[in-house]
């Protein structure tokens, strides 16, 4: 049955908004959830120019949308026209995930989540106990840092070119989990003792998309060490620069689709109240390759 034909008056709404949205994998995602759990509801991605946020906000109040995701440039600036937000969001100082509870908009960070379910998944161990690296500190770090921090690693590393940016997410750390946590930039003495010594690296930068002409600005092909698990939130190009040099050290590697697939699902359930298993996870993800590849 196709679209045309299934929406109607009880048709639940839901959608993305940015700036910019058009390239945005997130309809493939809601839009096969919404039909394996055989749901009436449509996503769609909507442009928000700057300064119009507020407007578009309160038109999902006005419309009844049950829920929409947030994406760059306005996941930390949305968080003043919310009604509540989830304590984890808080902390991470950014919300990609909107709910309509009775009127009410309540906003959640559902990135670490999925980037955590999918690294479990990939890789089949947790982070308790082990020492991680991140690279950059942008809003991704922050999130992720947050996340890993709570998951109970025993030491984690913020890796920068500025230190400033690092330290801001080593003290939110240390003020929420204690002192597990330590900022570094890549000429500092001891920083490759420290990355070769990791359990876990984890690229948050977006050096080495196919959109971002810069690369990371370090070598760490050297620095690679055959039982380190090695992630990139990046996934086009599916395998980066980052990633080859990794594996061809010896090192098991994960890009971020799965993570894009996960935080997908993670709002879903927030939305339905609908659990995903793993293996319908995996079994989502495998559907919407084959849609990227047609």
């Amino acid at each position: 049955m196709n679209l045309v034909e299934t929406v109607n008056g009880k048709t639940g709404l839901l959608g993305l908004i940015g700036c910019p949205v058009e390239h945005t994998k997130s309809p493939y995602i809601h839009n096969t959830l919404f039909r394996e759990y055989n749901i009436n509801a449509i996503y769609v991605p909507i442009h928000v120019n700057g300064g119009e946020l507020e407007r578009a906000v309160n038109g999902f109040k006005a419309q009844n949308f049950t829920g929409f995701n947030v994406t760059v440039p306005y996941k930390k600036e949305i968080i003043k026209y919310l009604d509540d937000i989830s304590n984890d969001a808080l902390l991470m100082g950014a919300v990609n995930t909107v709910k309509n509870i009775e009127g009410r908009l309540k906003g959640y960070n559902t990135d670490a989540e999925g980037f955590a379910r999918d690294f479990r998944d990939a890789f089949e161990t947790g982070f308790a106990g082990k020492k991680v690296v991140l690279l950059g500190a942008g809003g991704t770090a922050r999130a992720l840092a947050v996340k890993l921090a709570a998951e109970g690693v025993k030491h984690l590393t913020i890796v920068n070119r500025t230190l400033a940016n690092a330290e801001n997410i080593v003290e939110l750390v240390k003020n929420n989990f204690g002192s597990i946590v330590t900022g570094i930039v890549p000429e500092e003495p001891g920083f490759s003792d420290c990355f070769k010594s990791s359990d876990i690296v984890i690229n948050t930068t977006p050096a080495g998309m196919s959109t971002y002409e810069a690369k990371i600005p370090f070598d760490f092909s050297f620095e690679f060490q055959r039982h380190q698990l090695v992630y990139d939130i990046i996934y086009t190009p599916r395998k980066t620069e980052f990633l080859k040099q990794a594996e061809l050290r010896g090192c098991k590697v994960r890009n971020g689709f799965g993570m894009l697939i996960n935080q997908g699902i993670s709002a879903f359930e927030i939305w339905t109240g609908k659990a995903v298993s793993k293996n319908h996870a995996v079994e989502i993800l495998n559907l919407i390759n084959k849609l990227e590849e047609l």
